[in-house]
C-alpha cells in the first residue's frame, strides 16, 4: 500500500493534458477560457451621456445659478441611435439621451431636472462641475487592455461583457468526457420494485454520474455489468473505443474471487499506476492509463467511491479545466475532540457551521461506515488525520469541502 500524498503524486505525474476547443457566445456558459480575452475596442465605443438632459459647453453655464440662470438656444437633438450631426456653437445647446453620442463643441450634460425648456430655448437652472454626466470614450478599458483571463468560468456576467464588445467565438477548455462502468452481480436499478433480499439497489451510478457533472465532466456512457471477468475486459474494451478521458469503475478492486477489475484492465491494454491506498474509506483504488485514458477503478461501497471520487478524479477534472488541482476548503475549529485510533488515514466526514464574525465550527458526522451514505448526504466535507493523530476541542483543522 502507498499512502494518501503518494498516490495524489502519482495521479499528479500522469494528468491528461488539457484540450481545446473554440465555441461560439451562445453555447459558452460555464465553460472554462482557455486563452486571454483583449479589448477589440474601447468601452464606452464612444463619449455619450449618462442621462437624458441638455448638451452644453461648459465656457456658455460656468456662472449659472439659481438666482442667475442662463438661456441657450436650441440646436438640435441627439438621440441614442441617431446622433447630432452638426456642431453645438456657443449660446446653443442640444436635446441629448442617455447613451447618445455626445456633439462636436459640447463637454457637459445638463440633466433635465435642471432645466426649464421654453420656445426653441433651454433654461439653464443648476451646474455642477464641467464634464458632468458625460461618459468618456474608453473610460472602462481601451483597446488591447485585459478583459477577462484564462481559466475563468464563464457565468452571465462575462457573457455580458464578451457580447458588448462583440466577441463571439473563443477558445475554451474541453469538457473531459467520462463513461462509467458499475460492477456487482447483486446490484438492480435504484427504482427496481421487485428486489429480493439478497439484492441491494445501485446507487452509484446516479452518484458517479451526478459527481462527475457537478465537478465539470460529461458522461459520455455508463453501464452496468455483473462480476465476471470476461464481461468486465469487453466493457473496458467497448468503453475505451469511445476515447473517453477517464474510465470509472465501482467495484471489483478488492482481493475476493469475483473482484476482476485490476485484472481485466490488465488484458484490455491498461497498464497499473497504484493498488490500495493507506486510507479509509477507499483502500483498495485502483488506477491504470492507457495511453491518454485514465482509468479508476473505485471501491464498490458507495461513500469509499465518493471519497475516493472527490479527493482523487474532481482535483483532475478541475486541472483538465485550466484550474488549479487544489481542493476547496476552510479552516475550522472542533467543537469536540476527534481522533484516529486505525492505522491508516481516515477521511473523517464532517458538518461545518459557519457563523459571522466567527471561525467556522465542525462537527463529526457520527456514523461513518463506508456503506453508510448518511455520512456523506449529511456532511458538508472531510478532514484528514493520520494515524494516531489527536485533535482537541477548539483546535483547528482544514476541511476539505464536498
Amino acid at each position: 500500500m502507498i499512502s494518501v500524498s503518494e498516490a495524489f503524486l502519482i495521479v499528479q505525474e500522469n494528468l491528461p493534458t488539457p484540450m481545446k476547443e473554440i465555441v461560439d457566445l451562445n453555447n459558452a456558459y460555464s465553460r472554462y477560457l482557455a486563452e486571454d480575452i483583449l479589448a477589440p475596442e474601447p468601452s464606452p465605443r464612444y463619449t455619450n451621456s449618462a442621462m437624458d438632459g441638455y448638451a452644453v459647453r461648459w465656457e456658455d453655464v460656468k456662472s449659472t445659478s439659481s438666482e442667475k440662470p442662463i438661456t441657450l438656444s436650441i440646436a438640435g437633438e441627439s438621440q441614442a441611435g441617431i446622433p447630432f450631426s452638426k456642431s453645438v456653437n456657443r449660446g446653443e445647446a442640444a436635446r441629448i439621451s442617455t447613451g447618445a453620442a455626445l456633439p462636436d463643441g459640447v463637454d457637459t450634460v445638463i440633466r433635465v431636472e435642471d432645466t426649464q425648456e421654453l420656445d426653441n430655448s433651454v433654461q439653464i437652472l443648476s451646474v455642477r462641475e464641467q464634464g458632468q454626466d458625460v461618459r468618456y470614450q474608453g473610460e472602462e478599458f481601451q483597446t488591447g487592455e485585459l478583459l477577462l483571463s484564462k481559466g475563468i468560468q464563464l457565468s452571465t456576467r462575462q457573457l455580458a461583457m464578451l457580447g458588448a464588445v462583440g466577441i463571439q467565438n473563443f477558445n475554451v477548455f474541453s469538457t473531459p468526457k467520462v463513461s462509467i462502468i458499475v460492477t456487482g452481480t447483486e446490484l438492480v436499478t435504484s427504482d427496481d420494485k421487485d428486489i429480493k433480499p439478497f439484492q441491494i439497489r445501485d446507487s452509484n451510478k446516479v452518484m458517479l454520474t451526478s459527481a462527475t457533472r457537478e465537478a465539470g465532466g460529461k458522461v459520455i456512457s455508463c453501464e452496468h455489468i455483473g462480476d465476471s471477468l470476461e464481461n468486465t475486459r469487453e466493457m473496458l474494451e467497448i468503453v475505451t473505443d469511445k476515447e473517453p478521458d477517464f474510465i470509472l469503475c465501482s467495484g471489483g478492486v478488492s482481493v475476493g474471487r469475483h473482484d476482476h477489475v485490476k485484472k481485466a484492465a490488465e488484458k484490455a491494454g491498461f497498464t497499473e499506476l497504484f493498488w490500495r491506498i493507506r486510507q479509509k474509506p477507499g483502500k483498495p483504488l485502483f488506477a491504470a492509463r492507457r495511453e491518454n485514458i485514465l482509468l479508476f477503478g473505485l471501491p464498490g461501497n458507495p461513500v469509499s467511491a465518493f471519497m475516493c471520487f472527490t479527493h482523487y478524479v474532481r482535483p483532475i477534472i478541475a486541472h483538465m479545466h485550466g484550474q488549479s488541482m487544489a481542493h476547496k476548503s476552510v479552516t475550522a475549529k472542533t467543537s469536540s475532540g476527534i481522533t484516529n485510533h486505525g492505522k491508516r488515514t481516515n477521511f473523517i466526514r464532517v458538518k461545518v457551521e459557519f457563523a459571522h464574525g466567527e471561525v467556522p465550527r465542525i462537527t463529526e458526522v457520527g456514523k461513518q461506515g463506508s456503506h453508510m451514505l448518511s455520512s456523506i448526504a449529511n456532511a458538508d466535507g472531510y478532514i484528514i488525520l493520520e494515524p494516531g493523530e489527536i485533535l482537541t476541542p477548539d483546535s483547528l483543522k482544514e476541511v476539505f469541502l464536498f
